[in-house]
């Protein structure tokens, strides 16, 4: 969880364009990207109000090295609570109508899909998620397999949007050892529209080193996502009070603050290495003590 949107929209990228079987090196699933099959964009972002429709479109591109049978599909994403693993489904409304569901692209080929979104009066003010599908069916060795290409579309419907998110729980824990501080962020966006949040955290004490913000983590109306990052630890041992949390698009700060002992794995070997040391010293001063009293017991 911890997945970026760019990370999830460049992976998604990488794995819609492999055939859907079983793993193959890295060095043929390379091949196999630059074979594929190419949308742009992979990510839209369009904002219409309740009761007019816009056009739009996509550009589809034939990387094999054979003539392909694309067809072209429209699904709706979500996203799972906590691990924000993506999900799609068969979409709920028909507001996204594509112009071409089907197309012949020679090898090299590309050609433009349009589309429409028409969105019904009195549509609520918010935000839906949609997926425009390329697929087509490839033939290697005498084995058929499915490669795609996909472009998220952000819908947004115009009015009072809300971009609210809160806590529900985090955690840090209270003794570390080595050399950064994990922590853990369980956030829910409550508002009708997904948002983005920055990930920061920061010790306060000697030596501390500044934090350190994190790339966007989209949050998904409705949905828990986990949020994991860690804090530079210091250089020297101690407690320290951690404060740490995210920052939103529109520089509300969500913070959590708690105390941390910070023991460095130099500190414990060089506190264990003194105890040898000294308990050496403590059993050879005691063995010494011990024998001249035994001399004069033996001279009596």
């Amino acid at each position: 969880m911890h997945r970026t949107l760019s990370t999830f929209l460049a992976s998604l990228a990488v794995f819609l364009a492999l055939p859907l079987a079983a793993p193959a090196p890295m060095a043929h699933a390379e091949s196999a990207v630059q074979r594929g099959l190419l949308i742009t964009p992979v990510k839209q972002q369009i904002s219409v109000d309740a009761g007019t429709a816009v056009a739009n479109s996509l550009v589809v591109a034939n990387l094999t090295q054979s003539p392909q049978d694309i067809s072209l599909s429209v699904k709706q994403f979500s996203v799972a609570n906590y691990t924000y693993d993506y999900t799609f489904q068969p979409p709920e409304n028909d507001w996204l109508r594509l112009g071409i569901t089907s197309q012949h692209l020679d090898s090299g080929q590309s050609k433009t899909i349009p589309y429409t979104i028409t969105v019904p009066a009195r549509t609520a003010p918010g935000g839906h998620y949609y997926t425009l599908f390329a697929s087509a069916k490839v033939t290697t060795g005498g084995v058929s397999n499915t490669i795609q290409a996909a472009d998220l579309l952000y819908l947004t419907v115009n009015g009072k949007l809300t971009k609210v998110s809160h806590l529900e729980d985090s955690s840090i824990p209270w003794l570390v050892v080595s050399k950064d501080v994990p922590f853990t962020l369980h956030a829910i966006n409550t508002g009708n529209i997904y948002s983005y949040v920055y990930v920061s955290g920061q010790l306060h004490g000697l030596l501390v080193k500044p934090a350190q913000t994190s790339t966007g983590h989209i949050l998904i109306p409705g949905h828990v996502r986990t949020l994991s990052s860690s804090i530079d630890s210091p250089v020297l041992p101690g407690i320290y009070r951690a404060v740490y949390g995210y920052k939103t698009e529109g520089n509300w700060i969500v913070q959590e603050t708690h105390w941390i002992v910070y023991l460095p794995p130099w500190f414990i070997a060089f506190t264990l290495a003194a105890l040898l040391v000294g308990g050496g010293i403590v059993r050879r001063k005691r063995r010494s003590t011990k024998q001249p009293a035994a001399s004069a017991s033996d001279k009596g």
